[in-house]
């Protein structure tokens, strides 16, 4: 694959599921959910179009490239009923859903909120970066440069990355109840702040306005709401904003890779 199409395909993504591979992969799996009777095959020449259509460049040679590559790898076959039908295997639906986020229908919520600090000496200022990458991804946000919350019980995971990197004491985690405030601002508010909710709530807002009205190619679609879903700490439901769209959204979502 050349350079400039593997650069194009990943710029289209955001770079969400990690390569022009896996991205051939996912187009072949919300194409494969929409056509014909057996809801999985799709022609490599209309596969072809589609994704030039829905990323706007693509390079032929690139594309089978990957698509034979997919095949080696055992992530699509050829239809037992065609000789030119495809269709994305077990092995490669498994794929698709371990790489992308799940959005969550549940959530369990014991009533706390729970503060985070911690003092990591300058010394291992290696191990305090990687911490606050980390809970940047376990769904954590940041009230002040050492201080951080979240809703979900965290002490398990910040125990196992203490003992890991030997910085045992070094982070110290304390209750909130859902009445409380810090300082003079009331939970909801914070919430709302320090999570971009209202950030978050527009663009599922304008995800529904793209999906109702089609005004998308489907693979875009799919792009847009993953990436939504990708920085939605997907908070308990009790803590979320009057008229929050998430629920909303990932209705048309389901809609769009079952059609």
């Amino acid at each position: 694959m050349n350079s400039k199409t593997k650069e194009f395909v990943l710029k289209a993504t955001d770079g969400l599921i990690g390569s022009a591979v896996n991205t051939v992969l996912w187009f072949i799996y919300l194409q494969g959910a929409s056509i014909g009777v057996s809801k999985s095959s799709y022609g490599a020449h209309q596969m072809f179009r589609g994704a030039h259509e829905a990323l706007e460049e693509f390079n032929y040679e690139s594309f089978k490239q990957i698509i034979s590559k997919l095949r080696r790898q055992g992530y699509i076959k050829k239809a037992p009923y065609s000789k030119t039908e495809l269709e994305i295997t077990r092995v490669g639906k498994e794929r698709i859903a371990a790489l992308l986020p799940v959005y969550q229908t549940t959530r369990p919520w014991d009533s706390y909120l729970y503060l985070i600090s911690y003092d990591i000496p300058e010394i291992r200022h290696t191990c305090r970066d990687l911490l606050r990458r980390y809970l940047k991804t376990v769904g954590c946000a940041r009230l002040q440069e050492s201080l951080w919350i979240t809703p979900y019980n965290p002490r398990k995971l910040l125990d196992d990355f203490m003992r890991e990197r030997g910085i045992d004491g070094t982070v110290l985690v304390s209750k909130l109840g859902k009445d409380g405030a810090v300082g003079e601002e009331g939970l909801q508010g914070l919430l709302e702040r320090v999570y971009g909710l209202q950030s978050l709530n527009d663009r599922y807002k304008d995800f529904i306005s793209h999906a109702s009205q089609k005004s998308k190619q489907k693979f875009q679609l799919a792009v847009e709401f993953q990436r939504i879903i990708s920085d939605d700490p997907q908070l308990p439901f009790e803590l979320l904003p009057k008229n929050w769209l998430s629920e909303r959204a990932n209705s048309l979502y389901l809609k769009l890779c079952t059609i």
